[in-house]
């Protein structure tokens, strides 16, 4: 360490992911600290100025609950941010895998995180990537929004051409986000999908990069109720911000926020309002909170329930003989489509010198990688001897 990099010198990696390394460094003539951000490319010509424009967008983020951009330059073609460093870390170390949290304490975040959420939505600025590890804890115990670096990323068409889209976390991404269309809705998804993670110990999904892209798109998150101690409201909240449809996702990531304290305070009305400190609600984290259940539950909701006996039943009532035929044909289509996917990168490769050709074949890669996708969760369903996604999720869940 000891680097120069701007106005500042970097003292130490804080972290690093796929697209960027976060150093820790120290301002010049004013010895604040602050969090750098590099990103990994290298930029030149008109990339630059796309560059600034985005990082312009992203400086202009100012809220309680966001990570403040102090400023931003491109220094050897090597793109960087500088960013008020977090000295509590992130959720993720505070809460690692398989945590469950308490009511109160999840509700605290959501507050927090869907806050700053709405204030870069209202301001055309999607994140793509939310997740604990992109969750951090401020000086005065704050959560506080991580990473628009990644959103700038991806925003920036100069840098990626036509694949920008495709970007993010695979087990918190929305089923739009691996067709290449994000939008606000998929921001939404994400934070679902952490608080699923928050009362179940684990994600709804797991599994490989296509496993999971599968998962997202085709396949029901399975039930909360029998993982972790919720009312049928509470799962109803969560499970329609996981809906894949993001039309039929909440208005707005914070309607979800209200609609989830909602559910939780019309059964426990006893429960804390409002967003105390971390430090406040972390500390009740080694005692669960459980809610009391009606000893006589009524029905699930037909449109949360997911018909795994239905599947099964219809899967079982299949002649063994068209269940074949069908299985070879599911074949035959997921062969055709990773056909095309090994098309499309030869091509794009021997296309490398002509760049409208390049570009075109670049999309063609991500379009026949989303229908092998397809092609191969439709042949698992045939396949499994379950008959269904009741079987795919017992082998693909941890």
């Amino acid at each position: 360490m000891g680097e120069l990099l701007g106005s500042y010198r970097l003292l130490r990696l804080l972290g690093e992911g796929g697209f960027a390394q976060v150093y820790l460094g120290e301002h010049l003539h004013l010895g604040t600290l602050a969090a750098i951000k590099v990103l990994r490319t290298t930029l030149s010509g008109e990339e630059v100025e796309a560059f600034r424009r985005e990082a312009q967008i992203i400086a202009r983020l100012e809220h309680p609950h966001i990570v403040r951009v102090l400023d931003y330059n491109v220094q050897g073609g090597t793109p960087y941010l500088v960013m008020g460093f977090a000295p509590g870390g992130t959720l993720r170390t505070r809460h690692p895998r398989g945590s469950c949290l308490p009511l109160p304490t999840i509700l605290n975040y959501v507050a927090q995180v869907a806050e700053a959420l709405q204030y870069a939505h209202e301001n055309r600025v999607i994140h793509r990537d939310i997740k604990p590890e992109n969750l951090l804890v401020g000086r005065n115990n704050e959560v506080l929004l991580s990473d628009f670096g990644i959103a700038l990323f991806a925003q920036s068409s100069q840098l990626h051409g036509g694949t920008q889209n495709v970007i993010g976390t695979a087990a918190y991404m929305a089923p739009e986000q691996f067709r290449g269309k994000p939008g606000i809705a998929s921001d939404q998804y994400a934070l679902a999908v952490i608080v699923y993670e928050w009362l179940a110990g684990e994600r709804p999904f797991s599994g490989s990069f296509v496993e999971l892209a599968s998962q997202h798109m085709y396949a029901s998150p399975p039930p909360l109720q029998g993982k972790a101690a919720v009312s049928p409201a509470v799962e109803r909240v969560v499970l329609t911000a996981l809906t894949k449809d993001p039309g039929q996702r909440y208005g707005s990531v914070s309607e979800f926020a209200v609609s989830l304290e909602q559910a939780v305070h019309a059964l426990s009305p006893t429960l804390p309002a409002g967003k105390p400190g971390v430090d406040q609600v972390a500390s009740t984290s080694a005692a669960p909170t459980l809610l009391a259940i009606s000893p006589t539950p009524g029905p699930p909701h037909p449109d949360l329930a997911i018909p795994m006996r239905q599947v099964q039943a219809d899967g079982a009532a299949v002649p063994g003989s068209a269940q074949r035929s069908r299985s070879r044909r599911t074949a035959r289509v997921r062969a055709i489509c990773f056909g095309l996917v090994v098309v499309s990168i030869l091509l794009w490769l021997a296309t490398f010198t002509v760049p409208v050709l390049h570009s075109w074949f670049a999309g063609a890669i991500l379009f026949s990688l989303v229908f092998w996708i397809a092609a191969y969760a439709d042949h698992r369903r045939e396949t499994e001897p379950s008959g269904g996604l009741g079987g795919f999720h017992k082998d693909h869940m941890r």
